[in-house]
């Protein structure tokens, strides 16, 4: 079953400082540029002699603006014209994703996520994407927008990843505001990756196809702003506490490396949970959120053990 998009403006001042801070979605800074070496395109056959006659497309690559990322890709066409289509990089953001979950009613958790998109950027988020490992999800509609599957590709390929996106994102999520995607399942939170992308993806067609060496600059996906967060995970419904406890030890690093936890919450975590002292770690949590020593993914993941 497909996930149902909700997006809400967050029109709250962030809050204050905290001991943990969140690493923000990290680029690949892919650089786009003129091919430096290109076939000549064939432009007609000579109609006595049967051989191809070649012309020279000159294709390149013009950065239009570096802050909002976008490029034109241009070529002579083959009828002798210059042809351009704009390209608009997907990583012209900087922004930091935040989750959390609680339990409704049904007894299912219910997966929050506020983007932030930060002054500094250069685009409108324009989607975001996110890995769970479950089937078991649930439509929540307050708004209007697309949500769908995504298809396996090379970047986005382990797990189930589902896209949210419309039109609708991109007059709220402008630099400086945030956003917020929610979706419900049965299974508990565990680390998933998480995409995003700015600005206008969509490449309006000139009539003809460019060169291949412009095609073969597009990045397809590897221009995606990537980070972790939390998501559904249906094996970890049946670990038993000990693997509970081993599962959430081996995160350790990662937290603290993502800015979720501190150094010094770290190293009690990692002596109680070789301890099994998970009855301790639960209490712990509640109090190691309200001091900023932990972020909510970890407090999320640490109550999704106590199933």
């Amino acid at each position: 079953m497909f996930l149902v998009l909700v997006m809400q403006v967050a029109g709250v001042e962030r809050p204050p400082s905290q001991k943990t801070q969140r690493l923000p979605f990290q680029k690949k800074h892919l650089i786009f540029e003129s091919p430096k070496s290109y076939e000549k395109r064939i432009l007609r056959y000579d109609p006595k002699t049967g051989k191809p006659i070649y012309y020279d497309p000159k294709p390149r690559v013009i950065l239009l603006d570096a802050k909002s990322g976008k490029y034109a890709f241009k070529w002579i066409g083959y009828d002798g014209k210059e042809k351009t289509i704009i390209f608009q990089r997907a990583d012209a953001i900087d922004a930091i994703i935040s989750a959390s979950t609680s339990k409704i009613a049904s007894g299912r958790y219910l997966y929050i996520y506020n983007i932030e998109n930060l002054p500094s950027s250069g685009q409108y988020l324009s989607g975001f994407a996110v890995q769970t490992h479950t089937s078991d999800v649930s439509p929540i509609r307050m708004s209007s927008g697309y949500i769908g599957k995504m298809s396996k590709n090379k970047e986005m390929k382990d797990g189930n990843w589902i896209y949210f996106g419309s039109s609708y994102i991109k007059l709220v999520a402008v630099p400086g505001r945030n956003i917020e995607f929610r979706l419900e399942s049965s299974a508990p939170p565990g680390l998933v990756e998480c995409r995003i992308h700015a600005g206008d993806l969509g490449l309006k067609g000139v009539g003809e196809e460019m060169p291949q060496e412009l095609e073969n600059i597009l990045p397809y996906y590897q221009d995606w702003p990537s980070g972790y967060t939390i998501g559904p995970i249906d094996n970890l419904k049946t670990l038993s506490p000990s693997e509970r406890a081993k599962y959430i030890l081996g995160l350790l690093p990662q937290f603290q490396r993502l800015g979720w936890i501190t150094g010094d919450a770290r190293r009690w975590y990692e002596q109680n949970l070789m301890a099994d002292n998970l009855e301790n770690i639960y209490k712990r949590a509640d109090q190691d959120l309200k001091t900023g020593d932990i972020t909510t993914e970890v407090f999320a993941i640490i109550q999704g053990m106590r199933h």
